[in-house]
This record gives C-alpha cells, structure tokens and sequence, in this order.
C-alpha cells in the first residue's frame, strides 16, 4: 500500500506541533491542512515550506478538491461531531484529538451516526503508548502483584492554556482527566462501573470554571481514589501523574515517571521499559495506518474510547447532583435515591 494521504483540521496551538509529527511520519503524506484562521494557515505555511500542500479555510472545500484518506481533527471539542460526520460523508477515515466531542450526549449522537459509515473513527489516547505505561500495565496483566484490590491516582500541575480551555466549567475532568481515566480501563483491562466525584475552584485559579477534582472510582470490585488539579502549588507531577496499584502479592507505583515493583518481602526494582516501534503521538498515528492496512478496528476507536468517555460523563453528572453515578457499558447513569 503507497503511503496515505492525510488532511489536518486544526492548525492553531496544539495543532502545531501535529504538523510536524505528520510532516516526518514515513508511512502517510500530508496533502490539505484547513483552518478557518487565517493567521494559523500563514503560520502553517512557514513551518512546512511545502509547495505541494494545499491550504483551506473551508474543510468541505479541502474534502472536495484534495484527494485523501484519513481526516486528522486537532480543534476545540465543539467541533468534533460536525467535522468528522463531515469526513464521514466524504469518505474518509477519522482521527480526532481526544475528547471525542464536548459532551457525553454529543459523542454518543455521533457513535449512532458513525455507524452508517463504512469509515472508522480513532480517538488519539497518546499516553496509553509509552514505555512506562506499557511497563505497568504488562506487569499487571501477568499477575506478578496478583489481583489489583486498590490504587491511587495524583496528578498536579500548574498549566496556563488560554483560549477555549478556559471557559469550561469542569476542565480538569472534561479536557485532562480523560487521559488517566483511558489509562485506567488500559492498565486494569476492566471497565469502570461507578464514581462519586466533587471539584472546586481555588481562588488563585486562573480557569474560568473547576480546576481540581477528586473521585472515588469503582472498576468491578477494584478500588481508585483519584486527585487532579491543574493550578497546584509546589512540587508537580509528571502529566502521567503519580500512580499507585495495590496488589494481593505487591504494589506498582509510577513516580516521576520511572515504574517500580515492589514485592510483599519490601524488595523494589524498577521494571525493565519495553521497546516499541514508536511511542506516544506517533504510535497514536502508527496504529491508524496498521489499523487502516490490516482492515480492522483501531485499538481506541470510538465504541472503545466511549468507555473512557462515559468516566468523564459519570463524573460530571455526579458533581452536578452530589451522587454515586453508575456507569454501564459506555453509558453513565445518574444514581436514583
């Protein structure tokens, strides 16, 4: 199979540093780049150097004239469902930039809709592929610490975005949290069935809405107490977080981004990382194309994606009314007293 040819949706601030992952990945050509900004194209166009590449406003306009095969979304959350229904239609497949859309309801319109397609859809869940995390989760998966019975999950940084970000009433949850919580499903190879969450708004916050949440997160009978803040004070994590797993016969813990075992004698080592083909972003895009080549399903496509999804719509519905939210399949529902 030649290379496949891409078009990005998205140029502006993260979608940037997209450009140059797709500009030096092998397997794919980048072929359209679309933004409705114009100062964004400009910049795009600075950063490329590329004659051959063809530049939009408008993506049905890039969709008609651009010859391509994936449509890669990289623009704020809103967007999501009307572009990649878009791309749909045009018969493309599609890669977003995780969240799938702003709101649970919304990614489950566009799960119904997508189904029409013959086209899949891929959610990047970048942090699942890295070594560290490939690390821990091989290590529970083989039962070296036996049945994982508890854990704990810390995440603390102090990250000015500005634009959109700002405005979210629940942003550590709706726009952050989504990445430990596809973590958890990844490493723990379960589904999370209930969650009590509470957040608040420090008065040093610059967030318009919530920057710190706490929940209580209940996968089967396994137990994770998760924190995040993302205007902390003082000393921070990595953006993996602080991670402890709790076993029957051991505890595996992430700090600073180094995976340590350690077993019921007290004896620590840190466990031997992996080597994989590529890491992070790139794997995100590496595992589209094999996705694309072999005729299957991507690992996070959008029926599995929405199981971490639905974490973050339990979470929300249960800051909202103050409950324990049950969370079934990939549907959050809100508890009933």
């Amino acid at each position: 199979m030649s290379r496949l040819k891409v078009i990005q949706i998205g140029v502006g601030g993260f979608g940037q540093s997209w450009l140059t992952i797709l500009r030096d990945f092998n397997e794919i050509e980048l072929v359209a780049v679309v933004d409705v900004d114009e100062n964004n194209i400009v910049d795009a166009k600075k950063l490329l150097k590329d004659d051959s590449i063809q530049f939009f406003q408008n993506h049905l306009e890039a969709f008609e004239q651009v010859e391509a095969d994936i449509a890669i979304i990289i623009t704020p959350p809103q967007t999501h469902k009307r572009l990649a229904l878009d791309a749909l239609r045009a018969g493309l497949y599609v890669f977003m930039e995780k969240p799938i859309t702003h709101t649970f309801e919304e990614a489950t319109e566009l799960y119904n809709e997508a189904k029409k397609y013959e086209k899949f859809i891929m959610i990047s869940q970048n942090y699942r592929w890295r070594p560290e995390i490939s690390a821990i989760k091989n290590c529970i998966q083989q039962g070296i610490i036996g049945t994982v019975e508890y854990g704990e999950w810390n995440f603390r940084r102090a990250t000015k975005f500005g634009g959109w970000r700002d405005q979210y009433s629940e942003i550590l949850i709706e726009d952050m949290s989504i990445h430990h919580f596809d973590l958890l499903r990844h490493i723990l190879g379960k589904d999370a069935t209930s969650i009590y969450s509470k957040s608040m708004k420090p008065s040093w916050s610059w967030f318009g809405g919530n920057g710190v949440a706490s929940a209580i997160i209940k996968f089967d009978e396994t137990l994770i107490n998760y924190f995040g803040s993302w205007v902390t004070r003082g000393k921070e994590t990595s953006w993996n977080g602080e991670v402890r797993l709790v076993g029957s016969k051991g505890i595996i813990e992430l700090i600073d981004d180094v995976p340590l075992l350690t077993y019921e004698d007290g004896k620590t080592h840190e466990l031997e990382l992996p080597k994989m083909p590529y890491t992070d972003r790139e794997f995100s895009i590496f595992e589209m194309v094999q996705a694309i080549k072999e005729n299957r399903k991507p690992i996070t496509h959008l029926e599995d994606n929405l199981k971490s999804f639905a974490i973050v719509g339990g979470a929300l519905q249960s800051i909202k009314h103050g409950e324990e939210v049950t969370i079934v399949g990939s549907k959050s529902i809100e508890a009933i007293n």
